[in-house]
């Protein structure tokens, strides 16, 4: 199946300065599936904050479906 991955703030730095890539992943993958599909550890990112699947925040071992937009966000840290 086919879904968009989008990287935001310094995780960009993963897709060579991209922020958005199309990716055939297995159907019935889990988020961190798909992140592995493109070459992306999350487990090994330390600012790596959390995902979320057609804009609603989701757990890294969700199920996708065909067509869904799974964006990857860094820990944002501030005072």
């Amino acid at each position: 199946m086919q879904i968009t991955i989008q990287l935001r703030g310094s995780l960009t730095k993963y897709f060579q300065g991209d922020k958005v890539r199309t990716a055939e992943v297995a159907d019935n993958c889990t988020a961190e599936d798909a992140l592995k599909t493109v070459g992306i550890d999350w487990t090994a990112i330390r600012n790596f904050g959390f995902v979320a699947v057609n804009g609603k925040r989701v757990m890294i071992y969700d199920t996708l479906k065909e067509g869904d937009e799974l964006k990857a966000y860094p820990k944002i840290s501030g005072g």
